[in-house]
């Protein structure tokens, strides 16, 4: 169904929701009640391995389902995820914007990150919105750069922290501290213990020691890596229902 009245639009991928993405997802919000528009954020879910380079082993910072439930929190009008099919994924830039922006959702203002690309192989950016939008009949707006000790903030960013362990500093780019939901991983209750297989999508911080908190209780998690995965060790005991809220690395 078409939306009939005008909205203001943020588009991203939106992995894990930074300051930089929640810069832009706020901006949007301002602008659409500067506006009297809907509030809409439109993400991606990529349906073909080929359609993302690196896909098959990339990992994420949340899960579809949570990112989703993150972007929802905002209270927008309406969370859009745009299956990017064999057919919209390759939507030429201008058939993107005709077809999904304007004549779907009515977008009016349009806003995304300096580095937003979009169309069949990423071939529109934030120039091309720019082009079209007095064809179009909207306005576009860039969000440029947050940065962090000097360092653009970006998913890819937080995930390489993660990856070094370094939760910490993670955190200070997250708006919520780095979290595993229960969810996502399979917790055998009676050793206290998880395992999460290298096929997951779910990304998972250095192997090493951290402190933690389990619904009220602080614990101990130490993640040691194999061959087939990574085992995950609480030093207490885990209730079910209890997401793992990470907040430093032990030395």
């Amino acid at each position: 169904m078409n939306k009939k009245n005008a909205s203001c639009i943020a588009i991203g991928n939106f992995d894990g929701i930074h300051i930089g993405h929640d810069a832009l997802i706020r901006r949007m919000i301002d602008l659409s009640h500067e506006t009297d528009q809907d509030s809409i954020i439109i993400t991606f879910k990529y349906v073909k391995k080929d359609l993302k380079k690196s896909n098959y082993n990339i990992k994420y910072i949340n899960s579809r389902d949570i990112k989703l439930e993150l972007l929802k929190s905002y209270s927008v009008t309406d969370v859009v995820e745009i299956e990017l099919d064999d057919v919209v994924s390759k939507y030429t830039p201008e058939q993107f914007i005709k077809q999904i922006l304007v004549d779907k959702y009515n977008a009016r203002n349009i806003v995304v990150g300096y580095n937003f690309k979009f169309g069949y192989k990423a071939g529109g950016n934030v120039n091309t919105l720019r082009e079209l939008q007095d064809k179009y009949g909207y306005k576009v707006e860039e969000i440029y750069p947050v940065k962090y000790n000097g360092i653009a903030v970006s998913s890819t960013l937080v995930r390489k922290l993660l990856t070094e362990g370094k939760v910490h500093e993670a955190n200070n780019l997250l708006i919520n501290n780095y979290t595993i939901f229960d969810e996502e991983i399979n917790i055998d209750f009676n050793k206290n213990t998880a395992f999460v297989d290298n096929r997951s999508s779910i990304l998972l911080p250095a192997d090493g020691r951290y402190k933690v908190k389990a619904g009220n209780k602080d614990m101990i998690l130490t993640i040691i890596t194999n061959k087939s995965g990574s085992v995950l060790t609480f030093d207490k005991k885990i209730e079910q229902n209890q997401n793992i809220v990470f907040m430093d690395k032990i030395v």
